[in-house]
């Protein structure tokens, strides 16, 4: 049984820290190439758009942070996706 808890955990971390490094390709990219005109920056906003949508509802919602310039939803989600990583059991 703790097996299947090591390999459960092991691949929660892997999809979470795949979920992490697009986040910071999607970050960078508009920086280097129109993000419009590429099918890899759609890519990326799919992945990465389900774990900073409920962060951004909650922070109009909440009216947190909102006449800022920098997209903190974005940011928030990117350190509450590393803090789950780093509170799976390591082994």
């Amino acid at each position: 049984m703790e097996i299947i808890f090591f390999i459960i955990a092991k691949v929660i971390r892997l999809s979470l820290n795949f979920v992490m490094i697009c986040m910071i390709v999607r970050m960078f990219f508009p920086l280097f190439k129109n993000p419009e005109e590429s099918n890899f920056y759609t890519f990326l906003s799919v992945i990465t758009e389900p774990f900073i949508i409920p962060v951004r509802y909650f922070m109009q919602k909440y009216n947190i942070l909102q006449g800022t310039p920098i997209d903190w939803s974005f940011t928030i989600s990117y350190i509450l996706l590393s803090i789950v990583s780093g509170l799976l059991p390591i082994i």
